[in-house]
């Protein structure tokens, strides 16, 4: 709630006006809804800095419905989905408890004028809460009654202008503030919030039952429970704004398709590579190629791909394949099955990786230092010369005979050659080299 935001510790009104530690105030200064029986048959009590106000007499209630507490259950969880979280929840807790102002406050800031919230007000409520919360932390900031972080995980308030020094009760008063309802939820990595429910004044009175705080009570274990699912969702979020960055700054193109291969996402290398090079383009979310046999190839390695994820898929590595430019200038893209996730099923779970790179830049005519290709792979892999000039040309996707032709050496030299370079690196196979030597573009460079 705008108005009860700060987090100073001293508690006036208590002990002759002294200053208080948090210890203290705790001790002597809250009156739980723990105690709800105790609260409702107690006299009241008008000293303010205390939650004394509980101890006030409180209209008896039937208790919140089956049917209203399952919906606003129900919103608990929606809300992490929603563009605003919780507004949903706001809105309706604030008409089922027949408030004015339904605020959730999702961070409080020490050092800020204003806190993170997400606010439900009623149409006939033209308060300016921002200046009233500027108000409080300028002028009540001392009382700690209504300071949210004098609240635990878990506790639930009441207070109203009885239980404050007089200058705040008439603020209160002031911007119609009769009745207050707090209580307090967190998640385990720390994500601490409020959730505050205003009445106005009313004629008659209108102080909350303790069927309202039972309301209260019986979502907070919900709330808690999607504030820990909200704060991992958020954090994954962020994680992934973080490695979309981190492909950003690759040579190497990426492409994520699902299981309809239809395109999830690219990074800025994939995009400017094909933006740079007539033949193929991303058009109604799929990768499409002008070049026919060439198209047919990549949807037979996506297919295998996809496949490769079914239970009896198989092992499958990936599959290269090359497209040729207008421009003269040699492709690749290595289609590979993406990683399984367990309990993240369905058609569009992330299902295909296409790594995309400029063959004949990156293996043929970029040069570091002076250097050839050839001589900065075997630098970077440990191989001969010639085992190097044979890596170059299978991962642009000659065979075997092929490469052999070009180097000028028998066939069976060529293979004898390719299996010194599998030993050496590790692998099994072409596909396997391909991708080592993708993944080495950056170094090529």
């Amino acid at each position: 709630m705008p108005i009860c935001k700060d987090r100073t510790v001293s508690v006036a009104g208590i002990g002759q006006g002294k200053t208080h530690t948090p210890a203290f105030a705790a001790a002597n200064a809250k009156v739980q809804v723990n105690d709800l029986a105790t609260a409702v048959a107690a006299p009241a009590q008008n000293t303010y800095g205390s939650l004394a106000v509980l101890k006030r007499p409180v209209t008896p209630s039937a208790g919140a419905g089956g049917a209203v507490l399952s919906e606003l259950i129900g919103l608990v969880y929606e809300g992490l989905n929603e563009a605003t979280p919780w507004a949903g929840l706001a809105e309706r807790l604030r008409h089922v408890l027949a408030a004015s102002n339904v605020t959730v406050t999702l961070h409080h800031f020490n050092d800020r004028p204003y806190d993170i919230q997400v606010m439900s007000v009623a149409q006939d409520d033209d308060t300016d809460w921002q200046l009233a919360e500027r108000v409080y932390r300028e002028r009540f900031s001392h009382i700690e009654l209504v300071n949210p972080k004098s609240l635990m995980p878990g506790d639930t308030i009441v207070f109203g202008p009885r239980d404050v020094e007089p200058e705040c009760a008439a603020r209160m008063e002031f911007i119609n503030l009769a009745s207050c309802l707090r209580t307090c939820f967190a998640e385990p990595g720390g994500m601490r919030c409020w959730v505050d429910v205003i009445r106005g004044r009313t004629v008659p009175e209108h102080p909350f039952s303790a069927g309202d705080l039972e309301l209260i009570r019986a979502l907070l274990p919900h709330l808690s429970r999607a504030l820990e699912l909200y704060a991992r969702l958020k954090r994954q979020e962020a994680e992934k704004l973080i490695y979309e960055g981190c492909l950003d700054h690759q040579v190497l193109g990426c492409l994520l398709l699902d299981g309809d291969a239809r395109l999830l996402c690219a990074n800025q290398a994939a995009r400017t590579i094909i933006d740079k090079h007539q033949g193929i383009e991303l058009s109604h979310g799929r990768v499409q190629l002008q070049d026919r046999a060439g198209q047919r190839a990549l949807d037979k390695a996506i297919a295998n791909a996809i496949a490769a994820r079914e239970p009896d898929g198989g092992h499958y590595h990936g599959k290269l394949v090359r497209l040729h430019a207008q421009d003269g200038v040699l492709l690749g893209m290595l289609a590979m099955p993406a990683p399984l996730f367990d309990y993240y099923q369905g058609r569009h779970v992330p299902s295909v990786i296409i790594h995309l790179s400029e063959l004949t830049e990156n293996l043929a005519m970029q040069q570091v230092s002076g250097g050839s290709p050839a001589e900065l792979i075997a630098q970077l892999l440990d191989l001969t010369r010639q085992e190097a000039r044979l890596a170059e040309l299978l991962a642009c996707g000659q065979s075997i005979s092929e490469a052999a032709g070009q180097m000028g050496i028998a066939v069976t030299a060529a293979r004898n050659y390719s299996k010194n370079i599998y030993a050496k690196l590790g692998i099994k196979g072409q596909t396997d080299l391909v991708r080592i030597l993708f993944k080495s573009f950056a170094l090529l460079r």
